[in-house]
């Protein structure tokens, strides 16, 4: 089940940090939630797991991830990325391209599109959950790149290959679809015929 991500976030940084930042596998890993960077095989290949816990089901992927393009001029990443599931038959690829343009001397603006297909044993919750805990997992990630480079010297360490709270994460998207699912009724009680 293929699902795509786009979002956009400003870092109060300089074009230069950020840029050296997204190109650092380790300070990259050690954001992103669950995820952990086991071997820098080279310059542009590295080998990882991310470990995600969603109710009840827990699900380690191994794999690996390489950077396709780097244009430090144009501010373009793009990085494909797949891996197994460590057990079972599960699989999961991502492609990601992220731009980055300056907004100020002092602030950067990262735009990221993610195409994620996941499949196996996570794929039970249905596109909406996977999709909405995918959000919440990249709403992380941002908010520890901005520590980060925003305040490095408070900044404590991130916890890289800390499992993912798959509890709280749960809950966050069951609201989210739960938000959803009101909407479209809200909107069908507004239909043809029917006054509010």
């Amino acid at each position: 089940m293929a699902i795509r991500i786009e979002e956009k976030f400003q870092v109060e940084a300089p074009r230069e940090r950020v840029w050296a930042f997204l190109l650092d596998p380790h300070k990259v890993a050690a954001c992103a939630p669950g995820a952990q960077l086991t071997e820098v095989v080279d310059e542009r290949t590295f080998k990882g797991n991310v470990r995600v816990k969603v109710g009840m089901i827990t699900a380690s992927y191994a794999g690996q991830a390489q950077l396709q393009e780097v244009d430090e001029a144009a501010g373009l990443v793009r990085l494909v990325a797949q891996g197994k599931e460590s057990a079972g038959s599960g699989s999961a690829r991502a492609s990601l391209e992220a731009r980055i343009r300056p907004v100020s001397d002092s602030a950067t603006e990262v735009e990221v599109v993610a195409d994620i297909d996941v499949v196996g044993r996570l794929m039970q919750f249905g596109r909406g959950m996977v999709q909405d805990v995918s959000r919440q997992l990249f709403r992380q990630f941002v908010a520890c790149v901005k520590q980060q480079l925003e305040n490095p010297e408070a900044a404590a360490p991130p916890q890289a290959g800390q499992p993912i709270s798959g509890i709280s994460l749960a809950a966050g998207a069951a609201r989210s679809s739960l938000g959803r699912l009101m909407g479209r009724l809200r909107q069908s009680d507004k239909g043809p015929g029917k006054q509010s």
